[in-house]
């Protein structure tokens, strides 16, 4: 697989909160695409965000160094994920006096034909496939809610006042369970991460629209000023991976 990535700060933030790794095999092959967005405000969510990203990609190196049954790589998952909970509660415990830091967190674990997708939060991964984008992650946010529940329109919800307000994040005592699911890669498919900064500014049709028309290692560039163009207040983080 082939890759490029790119983070921006956005037009009005005054720090980056993202982060973000490629995690490479010992021949310089992509086996592990993170990203993350804090949450907490300058460095407390930079620093969540970091705990998250740096001991995922530990993982993705476990994971796919070893021949294991979903089942295990299920577990060890799990775990996983559960220490890096408690390891941004005690940062914050330690180092901002109980106030609260917090990470969304968007994997994705290369292990044969197969994409591992581990997901907390409203990160999302794409799908571009025969010329059709799919979203592979759920939106784990009160207006992702809202629009499950026919309360509001997608539309609405790039627009609402709590579209910010996420339900499930790294870094709190409840509510840090994450999905994970395994996607078969198929030849010519381009898979897309990105932060939250991207999409608020930008329809899928938008973002489909824009890979169609660039050179697969210029899309994460051209996503990243489009969304800039449209307003892009937040962070922007994107990855763009293809076979």
């Amino acid at each position: 697989m082939k890759y490029s990535a790119l983070s921006d700060i956005g037009l009005k933030r005054e720090k980056n909160e993202d982060n973000w790794n490629i995690v490479l095999d010992r021949e310089g092959n992509p086996i592990g695409f993170i990203i993350a967005d804090g949450m907490g405000g300058y460095l407390a969510g930079e620093q969540a965000s970091r705990i998250a990203v740096e001991n995922m990609s530990l993982m993705v190196l476990e994971c796919t160094s070893k021949k294991l049954s979903d089942e295990s790589i299920r577990e060890i998952i799990i775990s996983e994920i559960n220490k890096i909970n408690d390891r941004i509660m005690n940062y914050s415990l330690e180092n901002l006096g109980g106030l609260k830091s917090g990470t969304t967190l968007s994997v994705g674990m290369v292990i044969g034909d197969n994409l591992h997708i581990i997901h907390i939060g409203d990160c999302r991964v794409y799908r571009i496939r025969d010329g059709k984008i799919t979203r592979l992650t759920e939106d784990h946010s009160y207006v992702a809610k809202l629009i499950k529940e026919g309360l509001i329109s997608a539309d609405e919800a790039n627009h609402h006042p709590d579209r910010n307000r996420i339900t499930r994040a790294l870094g709190f005592q409840e509510d840090f369970f994450p999905d994970i699911n395994k996607e078969r890669i198929k030849p010519d498919d381009i898979y897309i991460f990105c932060t939250d900064g991207l999409y608020e500014g930008m329809s899928d049709e938008e973002i489909l629209d824009t890979v169609n028309k660039e050179p697969r290692e210029n899309i994460a560039k051209r996503l990243i000023e489009k969304a800039k163009e449209s307003g892009g207040a937040d962070n922007i983080t994107v990855i763009v991976t293809w076979m």
